[in-house]
């Protein structure tokens, strides 16, 4: 059975078919997972066809990652992992994150990923010090005493946001505001940033926002309006 394995190639599968998206979809229920939205999704597949193990991309986001269970013995997940790592290289994110079922961990932590967060059905894991440096841009903005931060879509920013910093801003030293970066919103990130510094004024400390706060890798259901 490995050896069969060992032959096999990993296959990029076009999901705008209707007929390969249908085939992923049936892989992934199969395995306790649906599909997601992805940029590229790879097989491994059996010489029947049959999916073996599978995983997509979506920016710096791996997901979607599953092995069939017959094929679990076979060391399919980690060279499957590996090429979406190159895929996310190849497009410019080196610091990748991964939202997996905790049984995973091991599989990714072999592969330089470690954890950021769990919880009892899922865990976050990043393989470079994203999350490390960006704390660390933050701390330039803190001081003694009471600090306060809010975490702020506004999409757009109104005089709802406004009251909000304005009632916070008088409970605390220094507020820092923090902007959603992730583009899912009618307004893009560049101009919500810039609505939100002008709107807290001297209220408020804005940096920019990361992918650590409310993105799709973090709290993915906050952008599912229904």
């Amino acid at each position: 059975m490995m050896d069969t394995f060992d032959r096999l190639d990993i296959q990029e599968l076009p999901i705008s078919s209707p007929l390969f998206r249908q085939e992923v979809e049936e892989f992934l229920s199969a395995n306790g997972l649906r599909l997601e939205d992805v940029d590229v999704y790879c097989t491994i597949q059996s010489p029947d066809g049959h999916i073996l193990a599978g995983g997509g991309i979506r920016k710096d986001v791996i997901k979607c990652v599953a092995v069939s269970e017959a094929a679990r013995s076979g060391g399919l997940a980690a060279p499957l992992i590996s090429r979406l790592i190159a895929i996310g290289a190849e497009n410019g994110y080196t610091d990748l994150k991964v939202f997996t079922k905790p049984e995973n961990r091991a599989i990714f932590e072999s592969l330089g990923f470690h954890l950021l967060a769990e919880a009892p059905k899922a865990i976050l894991m990043e393989n470079g010090r994203g999350l490390e440096e960006y704390v660390s841009s933050l701390r330039r903005y803190a001081v003694s005493g009471r600090n306060g931060v809010i975490v702020m879509n506004a999409n757009p920013f109104t005089l709802g946001h406004r009251y909000l910093v304005e009632q916070a801003a008088a409970q605390v030293d220094r507020l820092v505001v923090i902007p959603v970066r992730e583009e899912s919103s009618r307004f893009l990130y560049a101009d919500r940033l810039d609505m939100i510094r002008k709107g807290c004024g001297k209220l408020a400390m804005v940096p920019e926002g990361s992918d650590y706060q409310i993105s799709a890798a973090t709290f993915p259901t906050y952008f599912l309006k229904d």
